[in-house]
């Protein structure tokens, strides 16, 4: 099956694409799981995503610019994620992105495949990813 390409262009969004760029490249998965608007699960998974542990001490990582995890929090896949430093604009029309896409390709929640699409940078200036 192929699934709705969800694009990131790095002449557009340079910052927000190059997170999602260097987040699939230390393996974190392409194709992810719309998990629907519950938005309980998602600042869970925000939370989670958000801290790390050392030792068994728990760390929140740092406000630097804005933080930006990979896979989306509305994703099956969020919650162990890939976080990155971002604009905050570029964070904001992230969300209008997804929320955009989501419904233009009508991808819903718990219909198995259905729910899945691509996640993709293209003009990155290193490539494509390889991962």
């Amino acid at each position: 099956m192929a699934y709705p390409e969800l694009i990131f262009d790095w002449y557009f969004y340079r910052e927000l694409a190059d997170n999602v760029w260097h987040a699939q490249m230390a393996g974190h998965p392409k194709v992810l799981t719309y998990n629907g608007p519950d938005m309980t699960l998602r600042k869970q998974q925000r939370k989670a995503a958000m801290h790390y542990q050392v030792k068994g001490n728990n760390y929140e990582i740092p406000h630097i610019l804005s933080r930006d995890e990979y896979p989306f929090a509305c994703t099956v896949e969020g919650g162990n994620a890939w976080v990155g430093h971002i604009p905050g604009r570029e964070n904001s029309a992230q969300g209008g992105l997804i929320a955009g896409f989501l419904r233009s390709h009508r991808i819903i929640a718990g219909q198995g495949e259905w729910s899945k699409f691509l996640v993709k940078v293209i003009n990155h200036p290193r490539g494509p990813v390889t991962k």
